[in-house]
């Protein structure tokens, strides 16, 4: 039976999110028809249609489409004025929560257990002690930086040590795959979905990579808080709230502990590139934790931030990368194994695992033959 609807409802969600809407089109071969009124879709087609955008099936006879509120708090370094998330982050926002409502699931079907540390902390624990619960999910000594040969290689590292012990972690710079629609920077440095089976972690790639490191680290105190939010860490900088304060703080002890730098300032005096070797972070990490040993002032702070951030985004800018070696983090190393296992189990239709990663099935067995075979 064909149905009679509200196209222009149709023609808002293709519009305000239109990656899924090319995927529509593949799956929905006469989605353009209907749109524009040549043909008519059934009812059955019509549900499938909404469980595909994941809007309820009333939406199709409404006169307009609700106003979509921003699912996550989001806080902000400077806040002068009520928060109005771009197109960009309120789908990449959709897109992973998504991804973590199938993941969950899975886990639970696999009878995955809770993850210990999710939400088992608050913002009363001693900063120190937060710090060092990160090392010891992450396996890693107080002085693992040592190891490291740079702060790329330190960045990627704890990305590895945080997929190991379950957290997804996402680094993109654009929509999904869609190199037009860029994310910025200055509206978000990041985000976390938390969940205590399947926490999801956003890095917004376009930034440099001290803010990077600084706001992974950041998230996952989130993650031990059990507080989902995005933030846009304006040069290193919290928001005036009581979470992202302590988010802030702990993750400047774990990445700089305050004793271990306490001791390296006597033997090298404040030498920033010094100090940024031997922590494997960027100077600019170094500066803003000497802020909060009160070694340096606000002002030398921000003088120091302004001056070399943009020698970072610089270096960032001369470095490219083949798709293959990028897409692992656009879509999440773990979450991708997860997505295989359960192709391979008869669990999840390669349909449906094309549409989860945003990958056409060329480049999905491409990127099995590289990474998983």
């Amino acid at each position: 039976m064909k149905v009679d609807f509200n196209t222009n409802i149709l023609n808002s969600i293709v519009f305000q999110y239109p990656q899924k809407g090319m995927l529509a089109k593949s799956h929905f071969p006469s989605l353009d028809k209907w749109i524009n009124e040549e043909q008519k879709p059934t009812i059955n087609q019509l549900v499938s249609l909404a469980h595909f955008f994941q809007i309820p099936f009333g939406y199709f006879f409404l006169n307009e489409l609700p106003v979509k509120e921003y699912p996550i708090p989001h806080f902000r370094t400077q806040a002068s004025q009520p928060f109005k998330p771009s197109s960009e982050l309120l789908e990449v926002v959709e897109t992973l929560r998504e991804r973590q409502q199938w993941a969950r699931d899975i886990l639970l079907d696999w009878r995955e257990t809770k993850l210990p540390y999710a939400n088992s902390y608050t913002t009363r624990t001693p900063i120190e002690k937060s710090a060092q619960e990160i090392r010891n999910i992450f396996a890693l000594p107080e002085d693992w930086a040592c190891a490291a040969p740079n702060w790329t290689n330190a960045l990627r590292f704890l990305v590895e040590k945080a997929e190991a012990a379950g957290i997804f972690v996402v680094m993109n710079g654009v929509v999904n795959n869609n190199t037009k629609r860029k994310l910025d920077v200055k509206e978000f440095r990041g985000f976390v979905l938390h969940d205590d089976y399947a926490p999801f972690v956003f890095i917004n790639n376009n930034d440099a990579v001290s803010g990077k490191i600084f706001t992974l680290i950041h998230e996952i105190v989130h993650i031990l808080l059990g507080k989902s939010a995005s933030f846009d860490l304006r040069q290193l900088q919290p928001a005036e709230d009581d979470i992202e304060k302590y988010c802030n703080a702990v993750a400047a002890e774990f990445l700089v502990p305050g004793a271990v730098l306490q001791n390296e300032l006597k033997k090298t005096g404040l030498n920033y590139e010094q100090l940024a070797r031997v922590f494997k972070v960027s100077q600019i990490v170094i500066a803003r934790r000497l802020l909060d040993l009160r070694a340096i002032s606000k002002t030398e702070f921000f003088t120091f931030y302004d001056k070399h951030i943009n020698k970072e985004f610089k270096q960032k800018e001369t470095t490219g990368g083949n798709f293959y070696n990028t897409v692992p983090y656009r879509i999440s190393k773990r979450f991708f194994r997860i997505i295989y296992s359960a192709v391979k189990q008869n669990k999840l239709l390669y349909m449906d695992a094309f549409r989860l990663t945003n990958l056409k099935p060329k480049t999905f067995d491409l990127y099995i033959k590289k990474h998983l075979d």
